[in-house]
């Protein structure tokens, strides 16, 4: 017993390790010259790492797979948006993205949680799709001319860059705390069984409103954080489906459920969709879409998946040379 609680405790500790390490060399990069471009580029991956932990939170731990975390972005960054042209300080106006995006949560949530299955991804795309085009008529947003932040001296790309890593680790630390914790475990039971965690006594809805709640304000955050950053938004962009879709691809391709997979989602995502784009502008999502195929006919645990056969790969043959050199 106390061999495995100290193995565990290394491993433990390796993980803290490597997640640091990973912090610390995203920290200091941008200080080694590296090019606008590049920074951009880590700047869009960061942000879409916030959106890919929060919903892996819901759809990955929890099992209830959302089409509408558009809703939470959007909002967010309009909310971002006008909170910044109002005279707030840029974080004051990502908490009230974060708080309006949770609040939306609460109202979404409610009615949708009592379906299930594809019945409760269909309501998902439904409320998406509506809010989209109430945002699209709305006068004082700009409806679908958009919105256009004012903010004086907004090129700042390594502040920009600083507060979306600072944000996703926040995101990350949350994510592991809920992997290890009851609250965790509890979400998992939802995720397999609802009737058999209801009997061991997990309140199934509460424990749905409650992730939802908080990956609706992860999100919310980060569409606020892209706001800032892109000084102008429209509905079709941050509300569209592709968003939504988005959202849901990146932990999916990383492997959902885990922690490390909507980190490497995020950064595989972010560091070759706007290439994608230039280059494949009417075909990326088939692209995307084909990839996800791929993923759920060969790996349905994604890059993490892979990863691990491959670690088991090399295990197997550090075994067998050793016990080759043994004999």
């Amino acid at each position: 017993m106390r061999a495995a609680s100290t193995q565990m405790g290394r491993f433990l500790n390796y993980r803290v390790a490597g997640w640091g390490t990973l912090l610390i060399v995203l920290g200091i990069l941008p200080w080694f010259g590296i090019s606008s471009n590049l920074t951009r580029l880590l700047f869009t991956a960061l942000v879409w790492i916030i959106a890919s932990v929060a919903w892996n939170l819901l759809g990955g731990v929890t099992g209830q797979v959302s089409f509408g975390f558009a809703v939470f972005y959007g909002l967010g960054a309009y909310a971002a948006a006008m909170g910044i042209n109002g005279g707030l300080h840029p974080l004051a106006a990502f908490t009230i993205s974060g708080l309006v995006a949770a609040l939306a949560s609460i109202f979404i949530g409610l009615p949708t949680f009592r379906l299930r299955g594809p019945y409760f991804a269909i309501a998902t795309i439904g409320v998406s799709e509506a809010v989209r085009v109430v945002m699209t008529n709305l006068s004082f947003t700009g409806g679908a001319s958009g919105y256009r932040i004012a903010e004086h001296g907004r090129f700042r790309p390594l502040e920009h860059y600083y507060t979306a890593l600072g944000f996703s680790a926040v995101a990350v630390v949350i994510s592991a705390w809920i992997h290890e914790s009851k609250f965790g475990l509890s979400l998992q039971a939802v995720r397999e069984d609802e009737e058999a965690a209801a009997d061991i006594g997990v309140n199934p809805l509460k424990a749905k409103l409650m992730v939802h709640l908080l990956a609706a304000t992860l999100t919310g955050i980060a569409g606020g954080v892209y706001a800032r950053y892109a000084a102008y938004i429209h509905p079709q962009g941050v509300f569209g489906f592709h968003t939504s879709v988005a959202i849901l691809l990146m932990p999916i391709i990383g492997g959902a459920g885990t922690v490390a997979g909507p980190v490497i989602g995020g950064f595989v995502y972010g560091l070759v969709q706007e290439e994608l784009v230039a280059a494949f502008p009417q075909f990326h999502l088939l692209l995307y879409g084909a990839l996800l195929i791929v993923i759920i006919l060969f790996e349905p645990r994604g890059v993490t998946g892979w990863l691990g056969r491959l670690r088991g790969f090399i295990e197997r043959i550090w075994r067998k040379s050793a016990t080759a050199s043994v004999g």
